[in-house]
């Protein structure tokens, strides 16, 4: 069965046929290298840090101001436990900023649940406390902010207003 379509816009669009292969030829591959280069795009990119970022610990921590020996204690209350090496604490309050890690033995201590100083272990986990003394930050001025921040990852873990 044979279709007659007549008028001259239907008559040229079905006869003219020339290079449509071609065309379609490029078309497909110029999608052959666009997926080319994705796909050794997407494997060069992925082996930096950005598809394997640190891990960030999850830890929940209460902070509080012992106004009577003028000291900050920050207590694991919950989650994973972090190890002290990793730990750095800014108090900041009225313009000063002090910096805190747990080698300052001299204003870090470091208690376990019993109440024993610990550094033995070298992990801050469930239920010990560290007691810091602030020197001339004046934390009790209600106006103090507290960071506890997790090295390893450079991520701050809390912030607090003391």
């Amino acid at each position: 069965m044979t279709v007659i379509v007549e008028g001259k816009k239907y008559g040229a669009l079905f006869q003219d046929c020339r290079a449509v292969s071609e065309v379609i030829g490029q078309v497909l591959m110029v999608a052959v290298v666009v997926l080319a280069f994705s796909s050794i795009a997407i494997t060069v990119f992925s082996v930096g840090g950005a598809v394997n970022p640190p891990h960030v610990p999850r830890t929940d921590l209460q902070e509080s101001v012992n106004f009577k020996d003028n000291t900050v204690q920050v207590f694991h209350s919950g989650g994973e436990a972090i190890d002290l090496k990793d730990i750095r604490i800014i108090l900041s309050a009225d313009g000063q900023h002090k910096e805190f890690d747990i080698s300052d033995t001299k204003n870090v201590t470091v208690f376990d649940p019993a109440g024993n100083e610990t550094y033995s272990d070298g992990v801050f986990m469930l239920g010990d406390c560290i007691v810091i003394n602030p020197g001339n930050v004046n934390v009790t001025g209600g106006n103090a902010t507290l960071y506890f921040i997790h090295t390893a990852s450079s991520q701050v873990i809390k912030k607090a207003m003391l």
